[in-house]
């Protein structure tokens, strides 16, 4: 069980862990997810953390 706050992940945005760029590709793959009612699968690293929110190093689409 990952060390994180429940519930919710962090893409980086700010570019702390990874690229801003991508990091807004992975909001958008879950946004689009979210608005197609779609399934999402997440890997999560919790040994990076902002505020106690892991981060999502990958979001896919499950068909």
């Amino acid at each position: 069980m990952p060390a994180c706050l429940a519930d919710w992940v962090s893409f980086s945005c700010s570019g702390h862990f990874t690229d801003a760029v991508r990091a807004f590709r992975m909001l958008d793959q879950a946004q689009l997810a979210l608005a197609m009612n779609k399934t999402v699968m997440i890997v999560v690293d919790d040994s990076r953390r902002h505020n106690g929110y892991c981060f999502a190093s990958r979001i896919d689409l499950i068909r």
